[in-house]
């Protein structure tokens, strides 16, 4: 349907009436994708504009209609260079990838597209390498095999590519390692609310890992709140593009270097890892080469320097590209008609014809994330960036010594009944919350209720079974969220979360509930059936005591309302435990700011339930 108010266009009317009115009506509106820790920019995406004024409601109908009228590679070419000519005239970073869509179907028809595409840019004053294609995973493409010539050909000009919303195609993870990707942009259904929907944070994890581990960066596309963008954060997303960061703008003036809401918001968030990569000493400062460097000069290279195997490759924004192994080269080497090809200026082979991809981290990552991502998949080692540029490499017997040190770490940091991290660990991340104040943080501290007559009169070995049920128990229920689980000693344990944690103590009272009913199974028959065992208390006297439960006590802390220390927490939650063991539902919920109505509106409901 057209828009009554706009006048109506025709197939009718021809192509040039068509294109006359694009080249003076649709514009080029530009949406920046920025670095999701500090807000600078990475690049622009372009964006369609003002199709409505030619009659029709939707850009989706706008290139429907260009495409039946046969007017589509005219139209891109349009398209293609008002968004050059308005980047190159706002004169931002020179390093800023301008970014452009290309469906399935185009790109399964490059010899149409390309020369437009080639055209608008160096028209404008730039190059394949300022240009990131994204090909949208919900095209019309017959396969997935289809577009992969188109792939291929892109990179070898010097095109970086994405995939576009990923995750509501058929196809994607295929993509993802048939195209190899420099890119893959999260499609705004997973983001919309990742901060509450657990499966959502587990499918952007998962997807954040693998696309590392394949030397790809992960774009969040459609982040419209900050609790979306710490969400993502947290998820490991590398580049975040919407509203909150800033909406399409037709107006170049508006672009900026950096944007303020992600600087904020990142500066204000703490809960970042108490060590890093580049602490560890195991990054190499390895130098590396351009993608446009000749293959002649690359094995000329490898000629003088037998002790080396491979080299880093990069591109002209010194961002990583991947690797290329000497093995690769040593067809061309060793025959008289590989030489003669490296010799043949008519036939230039370049670094980007022998490029193999390899994960590429940040320096900052986390070690412990980084051996549970890529220990089992790597040759040669992994890529390290700072700030998206190449930095250095750690080679993979740098890695496995890491790993070994990291292991080590945990071992000496668990407890070795259930394996979940001890007092130390537990009192770094209450230490880490408490210094961010721009979210809400909840801590719980777990006890059993007359545990020492349970283990008096069945002894340690069933006691240490009550443990490591429970300590089951709480990783079935927060092992794939966010939540951290700790074991204080004994009978105590530990759980927090920092971000909205409005159904975490009603969680909290199901695994209560939960561990009740499966510590009957501890006791003997009898016990079980009259509910009580009878055994001495501390002063000698012979009583009775219920069979196992928990007490929960538990500390809420609003965003923007907490100024606590480690020291305060953990006496606020001793005080919270006794009153919990004091409570007929064995429950002691304190919380302070808006978060509390919300919070006692839970925790009724959860005692209703329970």
């Amino acid at each position: 349907m057209f828009c009554a108010s706009a006048p109506l266009l025709l197939e009718s009317d021809g192509q040039e009436v068509f294109l006359d009115r694009v080249r003076s009506t649709i514009d080029a509106a530009l949406q920046p994708i920025t670095d999701i820790r500090n807000g600078t920019v990475h690049g622009f995406e372009a964006l369609a504009r003002n199709t409505p004024a030619l009659g029709f409601p939707s850009i989706a109908e706008f290139f429907a209609f260009a495409e039946r009228i046969g007017a589509r590679t005219e139209v891109d070419h349009v398209l293609y260079s008002k968004a050059a000519e308005k980047l190159v005239a706002a004169q931002k970073p020179s390093d800023a990838l301008l970014f452009f869509n290309l469906d399935r179907r185009r790109a399964a028809a490059l010899d149409e597209t390309l020369p437009a595409l080639l055209s608008s840019i160096r028209t404008a004053g730039l190059a394949p390498s300022d240009i990131c294609i994204e090909i949208t995973e919900g095209g019309e493409a017959s396969s997935i095999e289809e577009p992969l010539p188109t792939v291929e050909r892109l990179r070898r000009l010097g095109f970086r590519l994405a995939i576009d919303d990923f995750g509501t195609g058929l196809s994607g993870l295929q993509a993802l390692y048939e195209w190899q990707p420099d890119y893959v942009k999260i499609d705004r259904f997973f983001i919309s609310g990742l901060e509450r929907d657990g499966r959502k944070r587990l499918f952007v994890s998962r997807v954040v890992d693998l696309a590392h581990t394949l030397g790809t960066k992960v774009v969040a596309e459609g982040v419209e709140r900050a609790e979306e963008l710490q969400a993502c954060r947290e998820a490991g997303c590398d580049l975040v593009q919407g509203f909150l960061v800033s909406k399409p703008t037709c107006d170049g003036s508006e672009l900026r270097n950096v944007y303020s809401i992600v600087a904020s918001l990142s500066s204000k968030s703490a809960l970042q890892s108490a060590s890093s990569l580049d602490n560890e000493g195991v990054i190499t400062p390895l130098g590396s080469i351009a993608d446009s460097t000749r293959l002649s000069s690359v094995v000329e290279y490898f000629l003088t320097h037998p002790e080396c195997s491979f080299l880093p490759v990069v591109d002209g924004r010194s961002m990583p590209v991947g690797i290329i192994r000497e093995r690769d080269l040593r067809s061309l080497m060793q025959s008289p008609f590989g030489r003669d090809l490296l010799k043949n200026g008519s036939f230039p082979l370049t670094v980007r014809d022998y490029v193999a991809r390899l994960p590429v981290v940040d320096a900052k990552i986390c070690p412990t994330q980084l051996i549970e991502q890529c220990a089992q998949s790597i040759e040669e080692g992994i890529i390290v960036t700072t700030d998206m540029h190449y930095s250095g490499f750690v080679t993979s017997n740098a890695l496995l010594r890491l790993a070994g040190t990291i292991r080590l770490r945990q071992a000496q940091s668990q407890n070795p009944l259930t394996h979940l991290p001890a007092n130390d660990a537990i009192l770094d991340f209450i230490g880490r919350a408490c210094a961010d104040n721009s979210q809400e943080h909840a801590f719980c501290h777990l006890d059993f209720n007359d545990f020492k007559p349970f283990n008096d009169a069945y002894g340690f070995h069933i006691g240490d079974r009550a443990i490591i049920m429970f300590a089951e128990l709480l990783r079935s229920e927060f092992g794939s969220d966010n939540a951290f689980l700790g074991h204080i000693g004994g009978d105590d344990f530990f759980a927090g979360i920092s971000g909205p944690a409005e159904d975490f103590e009603a969680r909290l009272i199901a695994v209560r509930k939960r561990f009740a009913f499966a510590a009957e199974s501890l006791y003997a028959p009898e016990h079980r059936a009259r509910g009580y065992i009878e055994s001495k208390r501390r002063d000698g006297t012979l009583a009775r005591f219920p069979l196992l439960s928990c007490s929960v006590a538990l500390l809420h802390l609003a965003a923007g309302t907490h100024d606590k220390t480690t020291s305060e927490i953990s006496q606020e939650l001793a005080r919270l435990k006794t009153a919990a063991k004091l409570s007929a539902t064995g429950l002691a919920v304190e919380a302070a700011g808006p978060v509390a109505i919300a919070i006692n509106q839970s925790v009724a409901l959860a005692r209703a339930a329970g």
